[in-house]
């Protein structure tokens, strides 16, 4: 008899049976969304997101063999640096005239160079995003450039030939055309005529990396150079053209903002249109009593024009009248719902919304997902800001749980998430096989810049809602999802993470877990609960409270101190037992910062009402290694406005640098298929470590790197995996990496017997367990589930018919 009339035969049998389930079978996947619970409402609040806002301000003084290091902290640092000494019209001297005589044009050195590298180094380390304007004076000096244009252009080749724009383009957010006339305002220089400037915004595009805007004086030398180069009509977005915008030092100053606009209407119509792709920012006039000649900056104008051009940033000098005026819907724009800051100051309303913020005005998501599953999440967001963010947002989906987490890049690009407008982002995201069951929370995460793992919170976008920012995560809350057990072995061996309804073939994460937790975070709130813990608490006293903790690059000191200061000034004493030198440092909120040993640099200092946290790094500034004894760790708070009195202090003594870094990895488990390949890292803030990786505690021979690659061929390879790292002062930290829970087998699926086949002998064993003359154990079960819907029944049947004749076709 033919083996199809066999086949036949048996299918017969065996079609409308009922259906035999082999195993539990968990219900569907909901696909209900429920409401996340935020609060919808837009707080009024001042967030300092990355890129935007006030700058502060940093003039370097370069002169040959004379650059120093610089040591910025704030949220946007525009560096003025002053060349002059390298330019023969600012290093000489003045005759009685007045006259620069006797000076000389030298090349920028290296000085300059590893020197300004160092400052840019300094910023990335912390958190900072950074602009720049290069310029021959800073003192008001007339016709300040070299005695020739070609030597102005040989200094900006060497800066495009050292390469620091490109190595830290990441971070930098315009660079300011500058170079020419007093205060590099394009003013009262040697080259200062519109042919020249547009020359140097010419020679600018070529240098600045690509990704980098460019901004110009006025309107009119864009216009010089649209012309010359025929750049004009509309701008596309990528061309050079689109990469131009406008640094206004006069903003506000008159009805032509003293000079930067020679029609003003014409003019802000140009720049409105620049303004989506570039900057647009610089500072209020110095003169107000001339300003109020006009109507300009009254704010039933000024409001409507920051909208309407687009204002990223201005240099904290907002005009403090505006205080005086209350902002209410007289204000109100089209489109922008700021209902919220009704009552507030105007002052406030422009404050906080310079650049870009991000409101959440809706999130629901999947409420219960099965492991492998896919969790829908949607939104409304809502940028009430002047603008949108011009600098380039990494997103990411981060599921976190306990202080762990998972993250993965998603498909969503803030840069078109313009002023005045609600986008609704809908994600899919394709979850984790191997993510523990329970209860998880959602976050949406935007940063800026190439971040290591220790810089996670660093240069993150936060959005302007009530309780939804984890300073640790730098993310924002959306809600959480309950995750449920998946049955199906195959598929919990399917760790990948990312979003399937992404426009192109996005980037898949792996599913490695991370961690928080005994991480500190200098970011002025309570990142997690271990900062403000018995394991980091050195003295209570009077309801405040110091705590003092170490990695292997900083001292992070922490203190809670009540106070009602007006204008509080932060100070921190440390005293080295070990040297006897005794280190005061201090913080005004102005921006000042006093430092009893020179420049203070990599410290960091950010408060939030009662608490402040300081970041002091291990070196030269306070003498700082593993082991040194610390005779004094003292924080004391002063208010500046009540002459500078004493509100509250806290100090400990006898507290010893540990020998310690951190971990950022978290323990995960894992199913795997026999010979699949996955790598495990132990992702630390330690250098000169080494590594043993480890199986149940027992070391695994030649595993002693970083990375361990774990290829399972059986049952027997499950387990603990773990790495036990040593410092080089032989301290041992034991860190769990993975749990090994299950092998699947290479069998394939109606392979039941297991011959390496599918064929007549499978057929008869589904058959007689279907009419129950037989069983099966659960992995033949499993293997004969070929619809893959956890029941066995007449179409796993039909199905297997069709796999054993076309493998005897």
């Amino acid at each position: 008899m033919k083996l199809s009339k066999w086949i036949s035969m048996f299918l017969a049998v065996s079609i409308g049976l009922a259906a035999l389930p082999v195993f539990p079978v968990h219900g569907a996947e909901t696909d209900g969304m429920i409401d996340s619970g935020i609060n919808y409402t837009e707080a009024t609040e001042t967030i300092n997101n990355p890129g935007a806002g006030y700058t502060s301000t940093l003039w370097m003084s370069c002169k040959p063999g004379d650059t120093k290091v610089y040591n910025p902290t704030g949220n946007l640092v525009l560096i003025f640096a002053d060349i002059g000494g390298f330019s023969s019209g600012a290093n000489g001297t003045k005759d009685e005239d007045g006259n620069m005589i006797g000076g000389v044009d030298y090349d920028l050195d290296e000085t300059f160079f590893t020197n300004f590298r160092k400052t840019l180094e300094n910023c990335r380390r912390n958190g900072c995003t950074v602009a720049m304007r290069f310029r021959y004076d800073s003192n008001g000096l007339s016709n300040p450039e070299p005695a020739t244009f070609e030597q102005m252009e040989r200094h900006i080749r060497q800066i495009q030939e050292d390469g620091f724009l490109e190595d830290y383009k990441d971070i930098i957010a315009f660079v300011e055309s500058g170079f020419v006339g007093t205060w590099g305002e394009q003013w009262g220089g040697k080259y200062c005529s519109f042919e020249d400037k547009a020359k140097v915004l010419d020679l600018l595009l070529d240098v600045v990396p690509d990704d980098i805007p460019v901004t110009v004086r006025t309107p009119k030398t864009f216009a010089t150079w649209a012309e010359e180069k025929s750049a004009g009509g509309d701008v596309v977005n990528g061309s050079r053209a689109s990469r131009v915008g406008l640094y206004n030092d006069g903003y506000m100053g008159s009805d032509s903002d003293l000079g930067t606009y020679h029609d003003r209407k014409r003019d802000l119509t140009w720049l409105r249109g620049q303004t989506t792709t570039s900057y647009y920012g610089g500072e209020f006039s110095g003169n107000l009593t001339f300003a109020q000649k006009y109507d300009t900056y009254l704010p039933e104008n000024a409001v409507p024009e920051m909208y309407y051009t687009h204002l990223s940033y201005i240099n904290a000098n907002i005009y403090q009248l505006y205080k005086n005026y209350t902002f209410g819907a007289e204000y109100d724009v089209d489109g922008v719902d700021n209902s919220a800051y009704y009552g507030e100051t105007v002052f406030q309303f422009m404050r906080d919304h310079l650049g870009y913020r991000f409101v959440l005005r809706d999130s629901d998501l999947s409420q219960t997902v099965e492991q492998d599953g896919v969790l829908r999440l949607s939104a409304k967001i809502e940028n009430t800001g002047f603008a949108n963010p011009i600098m380039h947002q990494k997103a990411e989906l981060i599921l976190e749980k306990d202080g762990n987490y998972v993250k993965t890049p998603v498909d969503l690009n803030t840069q078109e998430w313009y002023s005045c407008t609600t986008v609704s982002p809908s994600l899919e995201m394709k979850l984790p096989g191997n993510l523990e069951p329970g209860d998880w929370n959602v976050y949406l995460k935007f940063s800026v810049g190439d971040n290591t793992m220790e810089q996670m919170s660093m240069r993150s976008v936060r959005f302007a809602n009530h309780d939804i920012w984890d300073s640790a995560l730098g993310a924002n809350y959306m809600g959480k999802f309950t995750v449920t057990q998946n049955a199906d072995a195959e598929k919990c061996s399917d760790d990948s993470f990312y979003q399937q309804n992404a426009a192109d073939d996005f980037q898949k994460s792996d599913g490695t877990l991370y961690t928080t937790n005994r991480i500190a975070v200098t970011d002025g709130a309570s990142s997690n609960a271990w900062e403000q813990s018995e394991d980091t608490l050195q003295a209570e006293k009077d309801g405040n409270a110091l705590y003092v903790t170490n990695d292997d690059q900083y001292l992070y000191v922490m203190a809670e101190i009540n106070h009602n200061a007006t204008s509080p000034v932060y100070n921190l004493v440390i005293r080295n037992q070990d040297t006897g030198n005794r280190y005061w440092l201090y913080y005004q909120n102005n921006g000042f910062i006093y430092f009893n040993s020179g420049v203070p640099y990599g410290c960091v200092q950010k408060h939030t009402g009662n608490l402040v946290e300081f970041r002091i790094p291990f070196g030269d500034v306070m003498g700082l290694e593993t082991g040194t004894t610390l005779a004094e760790v003292s924080v004391s708070i002063q208010d500046e406005a009540d002459s500078w009195k004493g509100v509250g202090s806290i100090s400990a003594n006898g507290y010893q640098i540990t020998d310690d870094f951190n971990v950022y990895i978290a323990s995960r488990a894992l199913v795997m298929k026999q010979k699949q390949a996955k790598t495990l890292t132990a992702y630390t803030s330690g250098s000169d470590l080494s590594y043993q990786w480890m199986k149940d505690d027992q070391p695994i021979e030649g595993a002693v790197t970083v990375s361990y690659t774990l290829t399972p061929e059986s049952e027997a390879d499950c387990g603990t995996y773990s790495v036990k790292i040593t410092t080089k002062n032989g301290i041992e930290k034991i860190v769990p990496v993975a749990e090994l829970t299950q092998v699947l087998s290479e069998l394939q699926t109606g392979d039941i017997n297991q011959d390496g086949t599918c064929n007549l002998a499978d057929l008869v064993l589904l058959q007689e367990y279907l009419l129950n003359i037989s069983t099966l154990t659960p992995e033949q079960g499993a293997l004969a589930d070929c619809t893959m819907d956890q029941m066995l029944d007449g179409m796993d049947l039909a199905v297997l018919r069709q796999m054993v004749l076309q493998g005897n076709a």
